[in-house]
């Protein structure tokens, strides 16, 4: 028994530099990017974007493999059962926080099954009326709504979607608005005609999606919604200075790993990740696309996570 024991104390201790090593060696062939979304998405865009630069810092390719379906969960549980050797990767959205309120069937659980990477990026929202409208300001919009109590509209691209969020918060942030008909699209580009058209009352749409309609005069921005303005539009208020104070919304992004990779494989990431993202042309892309480039420890991505979770849960619980 004693020689049996030494023996396998003598093959531990053999096999951990060679684990150390493995990891420390990381990576040693190409790394699948999985996107949840199809092509041309904000999500997509930036898995490329980190992509092309992790390749060249990593010294193996990244792959960007997307999975679309089922409010990104395909590609989700793809990620959550591969194997945590740190060569599968998700590119997350908010929805990885109201998925597990709006979903009773998760192929995955999103807290145990995943590692925190870390936060890529925020996209700021605004509130934005067809230029044909009367409203001319974020108090405007309010009395508006409150004039034609159960006559008001407005966009979202369907159930759980950043719009319909981002509107539920507004409505419950400013208080008494009364009831308002939702009137879902498949995507931002498919409600601009009516919203142009001045057919549904007001949207609150990512700043990249109604940006180029907001310059060419199509739409009227009321306000955004971050606490700070945004330095591509400077002039558009923020929602707390149009009047409604501690209205704070915005989507994000973040890169997840399966639960159980490695915490060096893990840290490596993360600092590939922020060196990509501390890169002037990178952030200047993310600039002109409306994002905010967003770094993060892994430890802050998971609290983040946990919190946003907390948060809607609350909204959506009041929800009429």
């Amino acid at each position: 028994m004693r020689h049996m024991l030494i023996a396998a104390a003598s093959l531990a201790i053999a096999v951990a530099p060679l684990a150390a090593h493995s990891q420390s060696a990381y990576p040693t062939k190409s790394i699948r990017f999985v996107v949840p979304v199809t092509t041309g998405g904000p999500s997509d865009i930036v898995a490329r974007l980190l992509g092309e630069r992790l390749s060249v810092s990593l010294g193996k390719q990244v792959i960007v493999d997307n999975r679309p379906g089922a409010s990104n969960t395909i590609g989700a549980a793809m990620v959550a059962k591969a194997e945590p050797d740190g060569y599968t990767l998700l590119q997350a959205a908010a929805n990885m926080a109201t998925n597990p309120i709006l979903l009773t069937d998760l192929p995955f659980d999103t807290i145990k099954d995943f590692a925190p990477v870390s936060l890529t990026h925020l996209t700021p929202y605004v509130f934005v009326v067809s230029s044909q409208s009367p409203v001319k300001s974020l108090q405007e919009l309010i009395k508006y709504i409150k004039d034609n109590a159960g006559k008001i509209t407005y966009g979202t691209t369907g159930d759980g979607s950043p719009q319909q969020l981002a509107t539920l918060l507004f409505a419950q942030t400013a208080g008494g608005l009364g009831k308002m008909t939702e009137v879902p699209y498949k995507g931002s580009s498919a409600a601009h005609p009516d919203l142009i058209a001045n057919r549904i009352s007001f949207m609150i749409d990512p700043l990249a999606a109604a940006g180029p309609h907001i310059k060419a005069g199509n739409l009227r921005a009321l306000a955004v919604t971050t606490p700070q303005r945004n330095p591509s539009f400077p002039d558009i208020p923020t929602a707390t200075e149009g009047g409604v104070p501690g209205y704070d919304f915005s989507s994000w992004g973040g890169v997840f790993a399966p639960a159980g990779t490695p915490r060096a494989i893990v840290q490596k990431l993360n600092a590939e990740i922020g060196a990509a993202l501390a890169n002037p042309d990178l952030r200047k892309r993310f600039t002109d696309m409306g994002l905010v480039a967003k770094h993060s420890t892994p430890e802050e991505l998971g609290k983040f996570l946990q919190s946003e979770m907390t948060r809607w849960r609350a909204v959506l619980a009041k929800k009429p």
